[in-house]
This record gives structure tokens, C-alpha cells and sequence, in this order.
């Protein structure tokens, strides 16, 4: 109980630091977004069921990346995340009675022994911030999946939103871990007349972890998308020159593939900003060690 629990906090806590990350991205363009749609020709963009709504909540409405529902999709993930959690263990016992209890048990359990195993025993109380990314970005990436709707990942706002709320928590948990002059430290490298040329160099490969998780998860799962778009289309042309049948599902291959690279990708996000994490932790564990030693 108190495992899923956390897991909840977290995923609403880390959902909410990502996407006023994203909606303060969009206000930056916005005034830029009409210019340039007018420049592009007018490209087509993408609506989806839950676009109506952008007419009752004052949300911004970007047009980059041809995703004007973008806040929507992604706040719609969070109400789904809550209620789902929220249902699963209203009714959790100490020994579990049914099937939904069980299976979020091993669920959960999976996630700490996958994700404990790349932290190690030191950094296993930072499980819940990693397996909360796994579950957020899951979720986001299946979104797109369903008929009229559309992956908030799918869009490089969210995506660098992500990378960087990953990149804020692993600096935070680093300080924690190894203090203020261990942190800097680190950043200076051995040996220590190397310093000023190091420093610098360890601070630009920090926002590129930032970049290339982003990069990575945008052109994985807007390349998904993009391809189930195209087939989608191509089955309705192909029986409309034919005259003999209505619609030919040819991207229903590729949607199962989703299903697959959409796990993967949460996977791979979560578990570098794991390894990441433990590049710290190394650190914080030498620290400790001498401690102890004295």
C-alpha cells in the first residue's frame, strides 16, 4: 500500500514539474507558432477528441509539431494515472484477496527489483522516482494508440520537459547524496589541475543526457505514429481504387509493434536516468565507506 502510494505521489509530482515545464515552452513560442504555420503553407494539423475541451479550459494551443492538443492529451494521462491508482488500492489488503491486488503487487514489486538492481542497495530508496518516469511515459506513449487521440511524447515539447525534470531530479539527488562540495567535486574531476578544463565539459554532458533522452523518445515514438498514420491511410486508398472492400487494417501490425516500442522506450528512458543516477551514487558510496571506516 504504502509502495503504490508513493509511486502515485510521485508520478503526479513529477507530472506536474514536467508539463508547466512544457506549457512555459509553449507560451515562449506562441506569439512565434501563427507566423510560421502561415509560412509552412499551412500544413495540416492533427486534432483530437479531446480538442472540443480547448474551448472550455484555457489551455495554450500550439500548433509546432502539428499537435495543438498537446496539454490536453498529456493532463489527460494524468487523470487516467490518478483514477486508475485511486481504483486498485482503495480496497488493498495486508494479504492480497484478489486478482487486481496481486498483479500490482508483482507489478510494483517488478519495477523495485528491476530498477533496485541498477541503483544497488544505496540507491534503492530512488526507485519510486525512476519507476514513476517508467509508468508516466508508458502510459503516454499508449495514448497514441487509441483511435483519436495522440501521444503527448509524440512532441518534442514533452519530451525535453521530461529530460529535463530527469536531469533537475538526478542534480538534486546528487547534492543529497554527496553535498555541496562533494557535487563539485565531481564535476572537477582527478586530476585536480585538470579541473578547469573538466568542469565545463562534465556540465555540457549533463544537458546532453537531457537532450539525447529527449531526442531519443521524441524520433522513437513520433516515427511510431507517424508510420501507423501513413498506413492507416494507405488502407483506405488502396480498397478505394480497388472498389471491392471497405477498409484494409494494414497497420495493425505496426500497432502491436507499438505496444513493443513503447514499452521499450519508457524502459530505456527510466533505466539510463537510473544509471545516471548510480554515476553519483558512486560517489556518495566512497563518501559513506570512509565514514564507516573511521
Amino acid at each position: 500500500m504504502t509502495k503504490a502510494f508513493s509511486l502515485l505521489l510521485s508520478i503526479f509530482f513529477l507530472s506536474t514539474i514536467a508539463f508547466n515545464v512544457g506549457i512555459t515552452a509553449e507560451t515562449a513560442h506562441d506569439a512565434h507558432g501563427e507566423a510560421e504555420h502561415e509560412d509552412s503553407g499551412g500544413e495540416h494539423l492533427h486534432y483530437s477528441w479531446l480538442h472540443p475541451l480547448s474551448k472550455i479550459i484555457p489551455v495554450p494551443t500550439p500548433t509546432r509539431w502539428q499537435q495543438p492538443d498537446l496539454i490536453l492529451n498529456a493532463y489527460f494521462v494524468v487523470l487516467i494515472i490518478c483514477v486508475f491508482f485511486i481504483l486498485v488500492t482503495r480496497k488493498m489488503k495486508r494479504i492480497p484477496e484478489g486478482k487486481g491486488q496481486t498483479l500490482l503487487e508483482l507489478f510494483v514489486g517488478g519495477l523495485i527489483d528491476f530498477f533496485g538492481g541498477i541503483l544497488g542497495e544505496h540507491g534503492r530508496k530512488y526507485v519510486p522516482f525512476v519507476g514513476s518516469y517508467f509508468i508516466f511515459i508508458l502510459f503516454l506513449n499508449y495514448l497514441g494508440l487509441i483511435p483519436g487521440f495522440q501521444s503527448p511524447t509524440a512532441d518534442l515539447n514533452t519530451t525535453l520537459a521530461l529530460g529535463v525534470t530527469a536531469l533537475i531530479g538526478v542534480q538534486i539527488i546528487a547534492i543529497k547524496e554527496n553535498g555541496v562540495i562533494g557535487y563539485l567535486k565531481h564535476f572537477v574531476g582527478d586530476p585536480l589541475w585538470l579541473g578547469p578544463l573538466m568542469f565545463p565539459l562534465h556540465i555540457i554532458g549533463e544537458f546532453a543526457r537531457a537532450g539525447s533522452l529527449a531526442i531519443r523518445l521524441f524520433g522513437n515514438i513520433f516515427g511510431e505514429e507517424s508510420v501507423i498514420i501513413k498506413l492507416t491511410l494507405l488502407g483506405l486508398a488502396v480498397p478505394a481504387i480497388a472498389g471491392k472492400i471497405p477498409w484494409l487494417p494494414i497497420q495493425v501490425p505496426m500497432m502491436f509493434f507499438g505496444l513493443f516500442g513503447g514499452f521499450l522506450q519508457a524502459l530505456v528512458f527510466s533505466m539510463l536516468t537510473s544509471i545516471y543516477i548510480v554515476t553519483f551514487l558512486d560517489h556518495g558510496d566512497e563518501g559513506h565507506g570512509t565514514e564507516a571506516h573511521h
